[in-house]
């Protein structure tokens, strides 16, 4: 990756003149602190003008709710700093709580008022006459840094999200489209890391299109057309994940059991193809969708007349009905363009939500009780030791726990931001020691600052070195002080420094012991619930109060769930867990349950087939499965799948009309029983 590029260094340039611009307006309004001023644009400034502007907004608002709450309780708890420091370690928590249930860029409110309140609490604790001051100022400071980022971002050369947007979506659809080429075309039907690979970016695509989408809205109403293109399109892509692995699945066990392609089913795959490789628009797939459902059709009436079995007319009718769900799928992916471009333009923007996201209220809970004792215990270091400059500590163990909140494993991003601290205390002594006191003048003091921000303005551009860039980058301002003067003061860059390191260290050993996960017990979490997902939507197609609707919520959770879980087991692969590891499988289970039960209840009842007794042994193997996630499915469900499809395919002879459902009744059984081929003639038919 170039470290110098045309956007890099525009961004650089723009964040530099915004952060001095900052720093000269602090100093002339006299306002405490102005190096408050220029970390903070340093901390909002994104590389796009709409990202900037959104967290701007969301650091204003999150700095006043936490001086709010320490304007609240600052009265009645200032004369008992254990109460005082307990009141703000119990509001860093319950913030991290709130901000941990929202996983957009919005959460990012909640969060900033939580450590907020610890920054601005804690720095004059010991001068109670002065916190209204502080926090004004703390306030003022933020907000002269938020008018010089936002206006130097939207107003210099900004650079617009809504390319990012359609690039992103559009590479979505573009991988899901190469995926499903590679696997009708590719010899081995067996994984690859490279198929693997793009399952992992297809489940990474809906948070980055989220965020993208929530950020957008701060470009004006030049962009809410685009905002409900792509929110359009949103839900037809997420389903690729599941339909392309379902495909998948069918041609590996196709080519496991030998069954090679009929001249016709051949022939419509390479038509499938063709149209694959070269559709742009709607109209493109009438003709292919009519082609397919021709092969559906003579599939059905071969397997009628006794010509191929039923285990092969069966999944390759199941082939053929996952490629026409991808190209419904493309279809309204393409037409939603045009229906958009229908609306009239002052039809306000839908309010209808992306999709709720999972959240996994243990690990909140755990992640928030680590914020509370982190900064519990940086505050009763401060009191024990009795250090004014101690003060830091608590600060730093709420950032810290609250910002890495969301990682598995937030000890390794704590590492480096230890790292981070360290270079910007030697950079911040080379300052203050070699290069400020040769400045005199406000110009001068540019000249010495420049360089090495730009340089870090660079890194923060860079994705792979942003991190440790934004570190440096947001330290070495507080150190230097940047007092009106401008003559800083070594022995109070060191005591920052030594108690910032402190409040890091307790906020890792506290996070090492309580709170750090690896990525499979994050997976493994929500592998079981959507286990429990799983079993409320068969209780509710046993009891047959499901409807379309909740089907449809249904996929969409579990979607949800699967895009969590397969980037984690990328990283951190759980071995040995039954059915795929992923959820994948099981929401073919429930959609097919849901297909085979509810959508033909009246055919079934009229045919005198009874699937209460398959259902209830689905449930039962799935409560094990909550106790014991290694469990294989049992020999009591198989032989009760076997007999109710051995029944179906008896009466489809007679009754086509089963067909569909002996088709989802078949999935059924794949889905849990992949390796095993038809029931033999010794299979127990009943016939009652």
């Amino acid at each position: 990756m170039k470290w110098l590029t045309k956007s890099s260094l525009l961004f650089a340039v723009k964040t530099c003149i915004a952060a001095f611009l900052a720093l000269y307006i602090a100093l002339k309004l006299n306002l405490d602190k102005p190096a408050w001023a220029m970390v903070s644009v340093y901390v909002i400034s994104q590389l796009y003008a709409a990202s900037t502007l959104s967290k701007a907004l969301y650091r204003f608002i999150g700095t006043v709710l936490g001086g709010l709450f320490i304007f609240m309780i600052y009265p009645l708890t200032v004369q008992q700093p254990i109460l005082f420091c307990l009141s703000v370690s119990m509001w860093v928590s319950f913030c991290l709580f709130l901000s941990l249930h929202d996983r957009s860029p919005k959460s990012y409110v909640f969060m900033l008022a939580g450590y907020s309140a610890a920054i601005l609490g804690f720095a004059d604790v010991t001068t109670p006459l002065s916190i209204t001051y502080t926090v004004i100022s703390r306030v003022e400071e933020i907000t002269v840094a938020i008018i010089c980022s936002s206006l130097i971002h939207m107003l210099v050369f900004p650079v617009r999200m809504r390319s990012l947007l359609e690039s992103t979506v559009n590479t979505w659809y573009v991988s899901a489209r190469n995926l499903c080429n590679e696997l009708l075309t590719a010899e081995s039907k067996e994984h690859t890391s490279e198929r693997d690979q793009i399952l992992v970016q297809m489940a990474n695509y809906p948070l980055n299109v989220e965020t993208l989408i929530t950020q957008l809205v701060y470009e004006g109403d030049s962009a809410r057309k685009l905002i409900r293109l792509v929110g359009a399109q949103y839900q037809q892509l997420s389903y690729m994940l599941p339909t392309l692995t379902a495909i998948e699945k069918r041609l590996s066990l196709l080519a496991e059991q030998g069954i090679t392609f009929p001249e016709y089913v051949a022939e419509s795959l390479r038509h499938f193809l063709l149209w694959l490789n070269s559709a742009k628009e709607e109209g493109d797939t009438q003709w292919i969708q009519e082609e397919i459902g021709t092969t559906q059709e003579r599939i059905k009436t071969l397997y009628s007349g006794g010509e191929i079995s039923a285990e092969e007319s069966l999944l390759l009718s199941g082939l053929m009905e996952r490629l026409l769900n991808f190209i419904r799928l493309s279809e309204s992916y393409f037409s939603v363009k045009e229906r958009v471009e229908s609306m009239e333009q002052k039809k306000k923007r839908d309010k209808e939500k992306l999709r709720k996201g999972h959240v996994d209220r243990g690990m909140i809970l755990l992640s928030c009780f680590t914020a509370f004792l982190t900064t519990m215990l940086g505050c009763l270091f401060w009191i024990g030791t009795g250090w004014k400059d101690g003060s830091t500590a608590p600060m730093m163990g709420a950032v810290m726990c609250s910002i890495f909140a969301s990682l598995d494993s937030p000890v390794g991003s704590m590492k480096v931001f230890l790292k981070g601290v360290i270079v910007a205390t030697v950079l911040s002594i080379m300052y203050v020691g070699i290069l400020i006191p040769t400045t005199v003048t406000f110009e001068s003091l540019i000249i010495v600052l420049a360089p090495g921000l730009i340089v870090l303005g660079l890194l923060i551009a860079n994705p792979s070195t942003s991190f440790i860039g934004v570190i440096i980058v947001t330290q070495i301002p507080g150190f230097i002080g940047m007092t009106h003067d401008l003559k800083p003061e070594l022995l109070p860059i060191i005591n920052a420094a030594i108690s910032t390191v402190v409040g890091v260290l307790i906020a890792v050993i506290v996070t090492a012991v309580l709170r750090n996960k690896r990525p499979s017990w994050t997976a493994r979490r929500m592998l079981r619930r959507g286990i429990k997902e799983l079993l409320q939507f068969t209780s509710e197609i046993k009891l047959n109060t499901s409807t379309l609707l909740s089907r449809q919520q249904y996929v969409a959770s579990m979607i949800d769930k699967i895009n969590i879980i397969l980037p984690r087991n990328k990283v951190d692969p759980i071995h040995g867990v039954a059915l795929g590891d992923n959820l994948i499988t099981e929401i073919w289970l429930g959609v097919n349950c849901y297909d085979f039960c509810t959508r033909h209840y009246q055919l079934l009842k009229d045919n005198k087939l009874d699937s209460d007794e398959m259902m209830a042994e689905i449930t039962r193997y799935f409560k094990q499965r909550l106790r014991n996630i290694h469990i294989e499915p049992p020999q009591s469900l198989l032989d009760e799948l076997d007999k109710l499809l051995l029944r179906t395919e008896l009466l489809c002879h007679s009754d086509m009309k089963l067909f569909a459902p002996l088709l989802y009744l078949f999935n059924i059984r794949m889905a849990l029983y992949p390796s095993r081929r038809w029931p033999g003639d010794n299979s127990v038919i009943s016939t009652t």
